[in-house]
């Protein structure tokens, strides 16, 4: 009971201070507004943007840099990449790189070569699907920088996209036939596609089925021993190619529930 009272009294009194420092004259309030425990302080560092400030003036630059002249878009294009280089954060550096992929010049895509060293995979991302949208060079050269990165990236999302980006490089067969791919699928790309089969990651192997039948037109499912063949039939090392899917195999498989 004595310690019920003793809070009791001791909660009056702490509403009774916090109404006197909040009441009171004008002149008492603007005393206590300025000592040291109600002090307000500002956060800011002279001279240092916070980040969100900094985010919005580096997409600014990207969409000023699509109605710009071209010395002005070399200027944009050379400012965010000083902005990539001197940032410590990914999130900055990818910011960079999307505001630079809207900026159509010539040094931009050596820009974007030299971020896809970057140390982290989301920036090499970036920088990847940027140069797979709106590269300036052949198709060849982009085929081979695209097949580089599906090889040498540790990481599977940057090799999955890499793929993805390489048969997007190449339209569709609009017939499918029996005999071999150009001679241009058939030395770069077929090949390539082909050892990701072989990747440890089963999402990239997926990708690879998807983007072999995206180039050749052939339709062999997610049945990976197939393409294989496939590939095997390319190089000439069998015959003939693979049975496509059957009518019957196309069909979805539908599961009735059990009746008792």
């Amino acid at each position: 009971m004595q310690i019920m009272t003793a809070l009791k009294y001791f909660l009056l009194l702490l509403v009774g201070i916090t109404l006197f420092v909040t009441s009171g004259c004008a002149v008492d309030n603007e005393f206590i507004a300025k000592l040291p425990l109600f002090e307000a302080k500002s956060d800011k560092i002279p001279g240092l943007e916070p980040p969100w400030k900094r985010k919005k003036l580096i997409q600014q630059k990207g969409l000023q840099g699509k109605t710009v002249s071209d010395s002005e878009k070399e200027i944009l294009v050379a400012q965010l990449m000083v902005e990539y280089r001197t940032s410590p954060d990914p999130n900055m550096r990818r910011e960079a790189v999307d505001a630079m992929a809207k900026i159509p010049h010539p040094k931009r895509d050596g820009y974007m070569k030299e971020i896809l060293a970057d140390s982290d995979p989301f920036v090499r991302l970036s920088a990847l699907e940027a140069l797979g949208k709106t590269y300036s060079g052949t198709k060849k050269e982009l085929a081979l920088l695209l097949i580089e990165n599906s090889k040498k990236d540790t990481d599977k999302d940057v090799r999955l996209t890499a793929i993805r980006l390489l048969a997007d490089s190449f339209p569709k067969p609009s017939q499918k036939t029996v005999t071999k791919t150009s001679d241009e699928i058939d030395s770069i790309i077929l090949p390539a596609l082909g050892e990701a089969l072989y990747d440890k990651v089963p999402a990239v192997r997926y990708e690879a089925m998807q983007s072999l039948h995206k180039v050749t037109g052939k339709d062999y499912g997610n049945d990976i021993n197939r393409w294989i063949l496939y590939i095997q039939y390319q190089k000439g090392e069998t015959a003939k190619p693979p049975e496509e899917r059957s009518f019957a195999e196309k069909l979805p498989t539908i599961q009735l529930p059990m009746f008792k």
